[in-house]
């Protein structure tokens, strides 16, 4: 008990700094532009059928590969500097076991990813509220750009996927795409985090993460090649539901992001044991 508690305030202690950081909050205003950038057409068609919109942009959000590649690489930009080492870590770790501080990280990699997500998720929202009214269902304007072909639709930067609209209901489709996110940003810091330790570097784990990334766009118009590109089950039309397409299931990706987490959380702790993380030291 006394490990969790002190991996939990490794975690925190992470977070604290994002107050004096930079570098988050010009990544925070980035990504509210990118947000309302990729949503105004929808508030804008709303105004013409003057009717008000449903607040369930999120799953929509990034369903464009291209679109996607935005907002995932400010998670790279979160985590680019793990092992998040400085010189008040190095104090927290001479008073605490290795393994727990390696824990610790781990939590805070995907306490990042959460608050991230759950910030994205809400700036659909609060960017778009005068046009905004709450709803269970999809609503007249969402359904009229994703069934219709008039005009329209053109210009609208966030594509309606019909495939959503058809398969999901609001709330699941607003829970899985936030899940799915937030476990695979989490698995993207991890990678960076353990390719960062192994190879005693601060490129390395940019770089295979930034592929992934760069993947999911790659294989975008290959429903087998989804499979092996864990970046692009972030967005629902990219799955398969009741085994229509040939898209990996929601349990294969939930399986295989759950396999990732434990063999990559594995090898950082073992490799924050082992290795001489003095090297990693960051100046401040």
């Amino acid at each position: 008990m006394k490990s969790v508690k002190i991996s939990l305030i490794v975690a925190i202690q992470n977070l604290r700094k994002w107050r004096t950081n930079y570098r988050i909050w010009i990544l925070l205003i980035l990504t509210m532009i990118f947000i309302q950038c990729y949503t105004k057409e929808i508030s804008i068609q709303a105004l013409i059928m003057e009717i008000k919109i449903s607040p369930w942009l999120f799953p929509f959000l990034y369903t464009d590969r291209y679109i996607r590649i935005l907002f995932m690489l400010p998670l790279l930009f979160l985590y680019c500097d793990a092992p998040f080492i400085d010189k008040n870590q190095i104090y927290i770790l001479m008073r605490c076991r290795r393994k727990s501080w390696g824990i610790g990280q781990i939590i805070y990699i995907f306490m990042t990813s959460a608050i991230y997500f759950s910030f994205v998720s809400a700036m659909t929202v609060v960017l778009n509220i005068r046009n905004i009214d709450y709803m269970d269902d999809w609503g007249k304007v969402l359904g009229t750009l994703a069934f219709s072909s008039v005009p329209l639709v053109k210009g609208t930067a966030v594509t309606i996927s019909t495939y959503i609209l058809t398969y999901f209901t609001p709330a699941q489709a607003m829970f899985f795409t936030w899940l799915l996110s937030v476990l695979c940003g989490g698995i993207l810091g991890l990678i960076i985090y353990a390719c960062n330790v192994l190879s005693k570097t601060k490129g390395t784990g940019i770089a295979v993460a930034g592929f992934l990334i760069i993947l999911s766009a790659a294989t975008a118009g290959n429903e087998k090649a989804q499979w092996v590109s864990p970046v692009s089950w972030t967005t629902l039309n990219k799955l398969d539901v009741g085994k229509l397409t040939h898209y990996p299931t929601i349990t294969y990706v939930l399986t295989a992001y759950t396999i990732m987490i434990i063999i990559l959380s594995i090898c950082i702790v073992k490799a924050t044991e082992k290795k001489d993380l003095g090297v990693m030291i960051r100046e401040v």
